[in-house]
Parts: C-alpha cells; sequence; structure tokens
C-alpha cells in the first residue's frame, strides 16, 4: 500500500503506475540473477563434460600402448587442449597451445599464467577449465589433463546480463505506462461521479449519480453515493416540511394573541382578552417546547440521565392525573418495574401518550405495565376509532394527524408522539403502534428493565388495580 505522502503529491494513477515499475524492476532484477547464474552453471557443466570426454579419450589411447604424443593429437582438437604428465608431474607431451608451460592444474586456469607469450595462444585466448584422469598404462602410470576454453561460456553470460540490464528497465516502463493508462480508465467512472456531485447544488439532490452495470468497488461507489444522496433529499424534505409545519402551528395562536392585543389596545383589555389569549400563549410555549426538545435531538441527542427509576409510580402518577383532568374512565394495572434513564423524559412519554389516549378515547382509557424478562412493556389502549393499518408507522413522524385529530380544539400540533418516539430510542426502547382488544388503538412501549427485586409482601407483589 502506498504512503499518504506519496499519494497526495502524485495522484493515485502516477502512484500506482511508480509502484507497478518498482515491483516489476525488482522481479525481473531477481529473475534476472537467477538466469545469469543458471546459465553460467549450464555453460560450465557442458564445457567441463566435453573436457572429461577429450580426456578419456587420450587415456584410453594410452591404455591400449599409445604414446603420449599419440594420446595427445587424439584428444585434442580446436576445443580441448591436453598434457600427458608422468608419476613425478613431469610434461611428456602437450597440445602445441601448451608448449613449454608449466602443467596444468585442475580447476579453472587463466591465460596468463598458462601461455600466453606462445605463438598462436591458447584456444579462444582466454580461461581454460581445467580436469585430469590418472590412468595405469604398459609404461607406468600416468596423468592425463584436458583444458577447454570458457570464453563462450563467458559471452553468453555477458550477453544474458546485457539483456537483463536493458530489458528490465524497458519493461519496468512499460509496466508503469500500462498501470497508468489501466488505472485512468478504471477512475474514470469515479472521476465522473465526482464531477457530476460537485455540480449538485441543494436543489439538485433529487438527480442520481450513474451506476455501473459491475458489481466491483466502482458500482458500490456509485450505489453508496445514490443513497447518501437519497437521504440527504429525504433530510432537507423533512427539514422543510419541519420548518413549514412548525410555522403554521406558532401562526395560528400567535394570531389570536395578536388580534386580542390590537382589540384591547382600542378599547382596553378585557377578561375575555386574557381568558382568549391565555390558551394559545400555552400552545404556543407547550409547541416551543416540542420544537427545542426535537431541535436537541436531532443536533446532538437527547442524552437522557441514567438514574433509577420507577417506572410503575410515574404510571400511577400519570393516572391519577388523567383521573382529575379527563371525563373518561381509566383502568391501571402495574407490576413494579425499574429502568434505568431520565426521569422527566420518561414522565413526558407517558403524558403524551395518555394525553392522545384520552384526546381520541370513547369512553374508557387503560394502562398496563408488566415485566417480561429483562424488559418493561407499556401498553397504552382506548376504545376510540383506533390506527388505520398504513398510518401506524407515519403516525410517530412529526407534525402527523390524522384525520380525526385534524380539528385544533382536540387535535394536537402533531409532535406528541414523535417526542414519544425520540426519548424512547434515546432510552434504547421500542415504541408501536397496534390495535387494543376494545378496538381502538393500542401504543406497545418496551423499554430496558432492571433486575426484578425480590417480593417484600407489598402491595407490588401481586400488582396494582384501579378503575374508575
Amino acid at each position: 500500500m502506498a504512503p499518504n505522502w506519496l499519494r497526495g503529491r502524485w495522484g493515485v494513477r502516477a502512484t500506482a503506475a511508480l509502484l507497478a515499475a518498482i515491483l516489476v524492476a525488482v522481479a525481473l532484477s531477481v529473475a534476472g540473477l537467477a538466469l545469469v547464474s543458471l546459465q553460467q552453471r549450464s555453460v560450465r557443466a557442458s564445457v567441463e563434460l566435453q573436457v572429461q570426454a577429450h580426456a578419456v579419450a587420450a587415456a584410453d589411447q594410452l591404455v591400449v600402448g599409445a604414446s603420449p604424443a599419440a594420446a595427445v593429437q587424439a584428444g585434442s582438437n580446436g576445443f580441448a587442449v591436453l598434457q600427458v604428465l608422468d608419476g613425478a608431474g613431469t610434461v611428456l607431451a602437450a597440445s602445441p597451445q601448451l608448449a613449454g608451460a608449466p602443467p596444468l592444474r585442475p580447476g579453472q586456469v587463466s591465460v596468463p599464467e598458462v601461455a600466453a607469450d606462445q605463438p598462436g595462444g591458447l584456444v579462444g585466448d582466454g580461461p581454460l577449465l581445467v580436469v585430469d584422469r590418472e590412468v595405469a598404462t604398459p609404461a607406468g602410470t600416468r596423468m592425463v589433463v584436458a583444458g577447454g576454453s570458457l570464453v563462450a561460456a563467458e559471452r553468453s553470460t555477458t550477453i544474458v546480463t546485457d539483456l537483463t540490464m536493458i530489458g528490465v528497465p524497458l519493461l519496468a516502463l512499460l509496466a508503469a505506462a500500462a498501470t497508468y493508462a489501466i488505472t485512468g480508465r478504471a477512475l474514470r467512472p469515479v472521476e465522473a461521479i465526482r464531477a457530476q456531485v460537485a455540480a449538485l447544488s441543494d436543489r439538485d439532490l433529487g438527480q442520481r449519480v450513474p451506476e455501473p452495470f459491475a458489481h466491483d468497488e466502482v458500482g458500490r461507489l456509485a450505489r453508496t453515493m445514490n443513497d447518501m444522496l437519497a437521504r440527504l433529499e429525504t433530510a432537507r424534505t423533512a427539514q422543510r416540511r419541519f420548518v413549514a409545519d412548525a410555522s403554521h402551528e406558532l401562526r395560528s395562536p400567535l394570531a389570536t394573541i395578536t388580534g386580542r392585543l390590537e382589540l384591547g389596545q382600542r378599547r382596553g383589555p378585557t377578561d375575555t382578552d386574557i381568558a382568549e389569549m391565555m390558551p394559545e400563549a400555552q400552545r404556543m410555549s407547550r409547541l416551543l417546547d416540542d420544537l427545542l426538545l426535537l431541535a436537541r435531538a436531532d443536533e446532538r441527542g437527547l442524552a437522557p440521565h441514567h438514574d433509577d427509576v420507577d417506572l410503575d409510580e410515574l404510571v400511577e402518577a400519570e393516572a391519577a392525573r388523567l383521573r382529575n383532568t379527563a371525563t373518561v374512565r381509566v383502568e391501571v394495572d402495574t407490576a413494579p418495574v425499574r429502568v434505568t434513564g431520565d426521569r422527566a423524559q420518561l414522565a413526558r412519554v407517558l403524558r403524551n401518550l395518555t394525553n392522545n389516549a384520552a384526546r381520541h378515547a370513547t369512553s374508557r382509557v387503560s394502562l398496563r405495565l408488566r415485566a417480561e424478562r429483562d424488559e418493561a412493556i407499556l401498553d397504552i389502549a382506548d376504545d376510540g376509532p383506533g390506527i388505520p393499518i398504513p398510518d401506524r408507522r407515519r403516525v410517530f413522524d412529526r407534525f402527523v394527524r390524522l384525520d380525526e385529530g385534524r380539528a385544533r380544539e382536540t387535535g394536537g400540533a402533531g409532535l406528541g408522539l414523535a417526542i414519544v418516539a425520540e426519548v424512547v430510542a434515546a432510552h434504547q426502547g421500542q415504541v408501536t403502534a397496534a390495535e387494543s382488544p376494545g378496538g381502538g388503538a393500542l401504543l406497545h412501549v418496551r423499554l430496558p428493565a432492571q433486575p426484578a427485586p425480590p417480593p417484600t409482601g407489598s402491595a407490588y407483589a401481586s400488582g396494582r388495580t384501579g378503575i374508575r
């Protein structure tokens, strides 16, 4: 993987081309060195085999009684030179190229050490590969020493080395050029995506980048970009609708208050003016509180406190309040359940749910709290018209009011259940809408619960039930 500073300075294409050139150069250099070494060994082994063959031919002549000069003449040719030595190491006969030269020693012998000053020089005018072979002859023990030229081996090694030194840079440059071109072609869809996204404004979020057919990294990038644009478009639409709905909701109480103030300014304020303005002011205050809570939830989350909250006490308190303010019968069935969370926020959840149930109920509202395993289950039901199945998820969106709740004297601003969903989600819970057994609406809340305390013989042991 290329360092960040290299990609930042040269770009992806140039960096990929450079790395490809380096990798190809290193690989070919290693392969070239291995090839040169193998070629050297192969040629040297071939020379050694040929020299051995000439030495054997001369030795065979000596075995059958031929003279040293005849044996040398039989084993010599344009490639190999020979010497025949006696047991004391004295040269008895030698090829013309070795006339007057000292005895050769097995191994590689350089030209100056042999007979560089002899007329005609050595075969190939280069180093010799020397082998020896001892034989028993009728005249006694003889040593046949044969040498073969390594000039051809050195020349072939030089050629291979030169080709490697020339070919490695050329192939590295070719690999760099091919990588640069292929990378540019591969990045062309990415550049098209970047250019199209760069040209988008906040009014063009409905557009989408082209998605290639291939299911590769570029295809996934295009699909991810389109998903992001869809989320941005949804967020922008929700924000605009939120601002428009908030403005609409604030306009009505503000218009009522302004009208009453203008009327009171002309004829003096009356108790009727105050009676008319006070509910509108309270309604506007509640709406502003709801809007501020939702704005905090959008900006950084609600971040509830982590206190121990007896949820059954909150339910009992909310039921008592509802009995004193509502005209419907309130049924309560609670079990001792403790949760960890923000007491004020959970109380607001109960307030919004019970107000919603009382607003739509015909004659009865039911509150039921129980514990199931590690969850607190809260059901708030009414016997009203209920929530249609297509609206059971939409009802938790902001400023959503069903047709039955459109009237301002009975319906709210459409933020109560949206706040419930935000607070419950902040407490790692879930709220859903369903149909109650009586045919009305049932709002079902699940929250993580603390382990149940052991029974103490109090009224909580079997739950508490109250009906008005």
